[in-house]
């Protein structure tokens, strides 16, 4: 299976599985932060709020998804070019430098983390990202297994 296309499916089944989760620990209020939230804020900065509307919550999950997707793809070209060993550990590497510079420069600079965060909730982001570059390691060996098999 090509790179892009295997990378973007590894990307958004893990995207959508810790957008799910995330959903799930934003509802019973046990994180303020939602990734869901916070990709439908890339469109309108009023989806950081609790309730909008329909459509803004259809918007969040699809740019979450993308974005997933987009980082399953550089996940997939960084085992290109520094091979498989260790692929967990390289996922989850990945999935904290992620968050490192989403944390660091990206949130900060577009205003979607709020200044007076709990440092829970950006503890609860950092394990949203290290689950996301295992569940993508883990699929992408998979899917490397099941192309060499075919």
């Amino acid at each position: 299976m090509d790179k892009v296309v295997s990378g973007g499916i590894a990307g958004g089944i893990a995207g959508l599985l810790v957008g799910l989760l995330s959903k799930i620990l934003s509802k019973v209020k046990l994180c303020q932060l939602c990734l869901i939230k916070i990709g439908g804020g890339l469109s309108n900065q009023a989806m950081l709020a609790e309730n909008s509307a329909l459509l803004w919550q259809v918007i969040g999950w699809l740019s979450h998804l993308l974005i997933s997707m987009v980082l399953g793809i550089i996940f997939l070209y960084l085992l290109h070019y520094t091979g498989k060993e260790y692929i967990l550990l390289k996922g989850v590497m990945f999935g904290a430098v992620v968050w490192l510079v989403d944390i660091t420069i990206i949130s900060p600079l577009l205003g979607f983390i709020p200044a007076r965060s709990r440092p829970l909730d950006l503890l609860i982001l950092l394990a949203y990202h290290i689950i996301f570059g295992y569940l993508a390691a883990v699929l992408s060996r998979r899917f490397a297994k099941t192309t060499a098999q075919a």
